[in-house]
């Protein structure tokens, strides 16, 4: 997935979007922004906020609006 901006991918940008890609392909759907917290050991859904937009505005994945889990990859 390319990028078109110049955030760079860090280690926790790159850790989160390799949990969402395995959990959609175990799951097949995407996983909510709590189950996001927990799986990097987040105490607060805002971080996973924070680095979602960070993807959001590289291009790696976008957001649906009015869904709860709403979240999807790019390529």
């Amino acid at each position: 997935m390319a990028s078109e901006t110049t955030i760079p991918m860090t280690p926790l940008m790159m850790k989160l979007l390799n949990f969402i890609k395995k959990y959609v392909k175990k799951n097949k759907y995407y996983p909510t922004y709590q189950e996001m917290a927990d799986a990097l050991d987040f105490k607060s859904k805002n971080s996973v906020t924070v680095l979602i937009t960070k993807l959001e505005q590289r291009k790696d994945l976008k957001r649906l609006k009015g869904y709860r889990r709403n979240i999807v990859l790019n390529g």
